[in-house]
């Protein structure tokens, strides 16, 4: 035995030695090759990070030749500028550090404007020219050689500085050829944009052409001579399978991990290098530690197996020694008895005395059956005396009583002692005390799958309820009913937490009150429970149940000498032979909120319609968003004309927005709102108004300069949008009189009125933007919100206007509008006119404007101006 042990002492210590270095082998490799993973990584999303700075910068750019290309567009521009055109030149160069300069080139090339020094030799125009022949048809910009010199117009400049012609052609009606406008970058600004990257991760940044043209590159100022560049036709043949991606590449001594990615609307390539030395310094100075600690530890584990050794030759001597006296301190911790086979206690340790309480002339001769709880069946006891008569070592918890009569849980291991001949003798019993631990686990558990706070089942255990009664729906119905307290918030919001958390227990008290016993009632988090019934007529019973929580629900809670009055919204899906719990919770959830919508305080039943209406809705958001993101294609405008009620002329249009996905068209009542929750309102919104205001400005020019056009504006932008100032930007853009836009806003948008929307209605009424309130009559405004605003229009709802003829109610509540806005000095557009006698009772009673179907639909911007041949 001496021996073996003698060879397995340094054998395991060699063994031990050897594993230990092969696994510093194993996380060096590997963390090199993470390391080298995270440099590709980092390459690509900062080159991605790049290129969506770089793009925004040219579309700045883009944007202002756009301006000047809609200028020009518009004009009569001869062969010669006008100083307004020149004039407009210099502005779009303002505010703009990567814009040097604007010029304007004739279809043969020559100088007609600059926002520069108009003096310009014809060498320096010469420069121009070569932007114009890389030009493509179809693309948005070519990009021209960089050229020496701050500029065309200052050729003269500081050694390596350069400026980089990008040109865009401008095609008009009255035109055969186009003239061209020619920016002229600034390769500075680009860098700047360059430096955040390049100054902390020691990293180069190139921007080519697709023809390998290097144009821009940092920290050196020449292309050709970045490690991390070298010219893009490597990049070309993969720009054909990808537009972006990683490359490893060894210039000398130095290997560079280098992203690359082709901008998506220009003809241009990015590239981000990064030295791969550099970026592992610190992982290799990190592993050259690590290198120093293993071989530390490798001679600390020889030196350890050599003593080991050394004193395992003295140690084997004493183990039969060590291992009786190892035994008996092991056991002195907890408490141990000794019996004789008849179960009688010869002797018991301090442990024991201080647990039971009793001293050990008190049992010494009596068996352990006086501290049997009773909890125990006698069956119980016939196996573990079974088991330990044959020799076999029993161990379990077993429920004891202490001296004082305290309930102890005990795990015990009881050890037969066999004497010489082989026969059962003695047996020691060894117990510790787990009563804490036991109590401990039995509340976490019960907090696994109960709310702490109500003592009720949470949701784990009522999706667990759910699986176990589906299993079980060939014999009996399921019923799920959602319950979501209505207005619960105002009382945290007013009393606090605390007190919210009471007014919970007071309503679990009264739903466990008015339910059965049968049911399985269950709190899902914060004001939300659920009730399970599973019966077999379940169906029968589940509405009067509702009407029952609803009714116990909706007596007053009294708080803090403060009574409150809360409603619950319930929601209520049966089971069907496929349904799953996840499935049965969400349409009770849908008709919940179903129930919420119609006016809450009630309930109402899943159907196959609610949970269409939460896909149509995912769909809509997500078929918007991409409309949104591929610049609001898919979405039209059609004109609605407003009437002159007495001289039955159009004078006017309301703006409506239409939708057509694929072959459908949508309904602005189903994406309008979509639009609105998700806020993509505002982008939508912003669109809508370069549009029309585009639209409107070729009706001016066509001689329509009295026809005006009403745009409605969603709340969601008045509150979260700078709109007014985003319209009357765009007026003055389009040269447009602030009087030719009517903004309708609801009035409900008047009841939230923040900071926000204040600014906006405010900037509209100071600019002289005339203001129409929609929809009146249909909300809950004040009527001082109409005084305060001093809107321009008052706009009678269809709703009402439907009613004429029919319902004297509708026509009082027409002539009380009429009388309150003639009393404010508003106008009054009345919509939704589609009958004669509609039309003939307005115009009797002082309606100032009609609109409606029975004058006209609503139609296309193409068909707007025949209706006004006469005005």
């Amino acid at each position: 035995m001496a021996v073996r042990r003698w060879f397995w002492i340094p054998f395991g210590g060699v063994l031990l030695s050897v594993i230990l270095v092969a696994l510093f082998m194993l996380f060096a490799y590997l963390g090199e090759q993470r390391m080298q993973d995270s440099i590709r990584k980092q390459a690509e999303v900062l080159a991605h990070s790049l290129e969506s700075t770089l793009v925004r910068s040219i579309q700045d750019v883009h944007g202002r030749m756009r301006i000047l290309a809609r200028h020009l567009a518009a004009s009569d521009l001869g062969l010669e500028a006008d100083s307004e055109l020149v004039r407009q030149v210099r502005n779009l160069v303002q505010a703009a550090p990567q814009l040097r300069e604007l010029v304007l080139l004739d279809s043969q090339g020559d100088l007609l404007a600059t926002s520069g020094d108009a003096d310009l030799r014809q060498s320096q125009v010469l420069q121009l020219k070569s932007c114009l022949e890389w030009y493509q048809p179809g693309q948005f910009l070519a990009v021209g050689t960089p050229v020496p010199g701050r500029s065309i117009s200052h050729p003269v400049s500081p050694e390596g500085v350069t400026h980089l012609p990008v040109c865009m052609p401008v095609h008009s009606e009255g035109r055969e050829e186009p003239l061209w406008v020619v920016a002229i970058l600034n390769p500075d600004a680009l860098r700047e944009q360059f430096f955040p990257v390049v100054h902390s991760l020691k990293a180069e940044a190139a921007l080519y052409r697709y023809d390998g043209q290097a144009l821009v590159s940092f920290p050196k100022p020449d292309v050709s001579e970045a490690q991390g560049g070298g010219g893009s036709a490597r990049y070309l043949s993969l720009l054909a399978e990808r537009d972006w991606g990683v490359l490893q590449e060894v210039k000398g001594e130095t290997t560079w991990i280098t992203g690359y990615r082709s901008t998506s609307m220009y003809p241009l390539l990015l590239t981000v290098s990064i030295d791969q030395d550099v970026a592992l310094a610190r992982w290799n100075k990190t592993i050259s530690g690590f290198r120093w600690a293993v071989m530390l530890a490798v001679a600390v584990i020889l030196v350890a197996v050599l003593i080991m050794s050394w004193l395992n030759r003295r140690q084997w001597r004493l183990m039969g020694e060590l291992k009786l006296l190892s035994a008996a301190i092991s056991t002195t911790a907890n408490a141990v008895l000794i019996t004789d086979r008849q179960g009688r206690i010869q002797w018991v340790n301090g442990a024991f005395t201080e647990m039971m309480g009793y001293e050990p002339q008190e049992v010494l001769g009596r068996k352990p059956s006086l501290l049997n709880s009773g909890e125990h069946s006698k069956l119980f006891f016939n196996r573990l005396w079974h088991a330990i008569l044959d020799g076999q070592v029993w161990r379990g918890e077993v429920v004891n009583i202490n001296r004082n009569r305290q309930r102890l849980v005990v795990e015990q291991t009881i050890t037969p002692i066999l004497d010489d001949k082989g026969q059962v003798s003695h047996f020691v019993a060894v117990q510790e005390d787990v009563t804490l631990r036991k109590q401990a686990e039995d509340r976490s558990k019960f907090l696994s799958t109960h709310d702490p706070l109500t003592g009720l089942p949470n949701r784990r255990a009522l999706m667990h309820k759910l699986q176990v009664v589906l299993e079980a729906l060939d014999s009996i119905e399921v019923v799920l009913l959602y319950i979501d307290l209505d207005n619960f918030k105002s009382v945290n919001d007013t009393l606090g937490h605390g007190k919210g958390d009471q007014l919970l227990q007071i309503a679990v008290q009264r739903l466990q009150q008015a339910l059965p016993e049968s049911v399985f009632l269950s709190r899902l988090g914060g004001d939300e429970f659920a009730v399970v019934m599973a019966e077999p007529n379940a169906r029968a019973q589940v509405e009067m149940m509702a009407e029952r929580i609803c009714s116990v629900l909706a007596d007053s809670f009294e708080l803090k000498n403060a009574r409150f009055q809360l409603t619950a919204s319930i929601g209520i899906a049966v089971a069907g032979s496929q349904t799953d719990p996840q499935t049965l919770l969400r349409q009770a959830d849908l008709a919940m909120y179903s129930a919420k919508q119609i006016g809450r305080g009630g309930f109402q039943v899943f159907s196959p319609d609610m949970d269409n209406r939460a896909q149509r809705r995912v769909a809509l958001e997500q078929g918007l968003r991409k409309v949104v993101e591929s610049g609001c294609a898919g979405l039209e405008m059609r004109y609605q004309p407003i009437f002159d009620a007495q001289r039955l002329v159009p004078v006017g249009a309301e703006v409506l927005l239409r939708w057509q996905d694929g072959d459908d068209w949508v309904s602005p009542a189903e994406f309008i709102p979509v639009a609105e929750d998700s806020g993509m309102i505002v982008d939508i919104g912003a669109w809508q108004l370069g549009q029309v205001l585009q639209q409107l400005s070729e009706w001016d020019q066509q001689g329509h300069t009295q026809f005006y056009l009403s745009l409605n504006i969603s709340a969601v932008q008045l509150a979260r949008d700078g709109v007014a100032q985003r319209l009357l930007d765009m007026l003055e853009l389009h040269a447009l009189d602030r009087s030719r836009v009517v903004v309708e806003i609801t009035e409900t948008t008047l009841m939230g009125v923040t900071r926000q929307v204040e600014d906006n209605l405010t900037r509209l009424e100071s600019s002289g933007v005339r203001l129409s309130i929609d929809d009146f009559g249909t909300g809950y405004s004040s009527l001082g919100y109409l005084r305060e605003l001093d809107a321009s229009y008052l706009k009678i709802d269809r709703s009402f206007v439907i009613g004429i003829g029919n319902r004297d109610s509708d026509e009082e509540i027409v002539l009380a509008m009429l009388a309150l806005a003639k009393s404010l000095n508003m106008k009054v557009v009345a919509e939704g006119v589609d009958t004669n006698e509609q039309l003939q009772f307005l115009r009797q009673h002082g309606c100032d404007l009609i609109q409606g179907f029975l004058l006209s639909r609503p139609v296309t911007a193409a068909e707007i101006p025949p209706l006004l041949v006469g005005e």
